[in-house]
């Protein structure tokens, strides 16, 4: 998509980064019913600068406005990515999949805003042979086929 800019995350976009994943994971898009927000998960400002400062957090951004974020571990595990519903179907995860360059993925498979399997799939990750993981057993891996 036209007019994204990528970049890696900075403490200064702390505050920005918070709000986009509470307010499209959390569930604080719901009570607006904006499309493509859930209530999956919580992540504290604390864990979000654990992100930051040890691990490679990616934002996709249109106008100063965070639309897209990732994370991958040091060990090259992509461990979040998320994109704004309403800026879904872009490219825009793609884009933030191709620059985070995993060697695997671990995603939440009965995420209310959709499983990612699919997408994954289509990018060229498969399901591993790792045992589901997570309190919950809902966590699969993914890795470069």
């Amino acid at each position: 998509m036209d007019g994204v800019e990528y970049r890696r995350a900075r403490e200064s976009d702390l505050p920005a980064i918070t709000s986009f994943v509470d307010f499209w994971l959390a569930g604080r898009g719901l009570a607006d019913g904006v499309h493509g927000s859930a209530h999956d998960y919580f992540v504290p400002a604390g864990r979000h600068l654990k992100f930051i400062t040890k691990y490679t957090t990616l934002i996709a951004l249109v106008e100063n406005c965070i639309i897209g974020w990732s994370v991958k571990t040091h060990q090259g595990v992509l461990i979040h990515l998320l994109v704004a519903g309403t800026f879904r179907h872009r490219g825009i995860g793609t884009e933030l999949l191709r620059l985070a360059n995993p060697t695997s993925i671990r995603s939440k498979m009965d995420q209310a805003a959709g499983n990612p399997a699919e997408f994954y799939a289509d990018r060229g990750y498969v399901k591993s042979s790792t045992p589901l993981q997570g309190k919950n057993q809902n966590i699969e891996t993914f890795i470069k086929s």
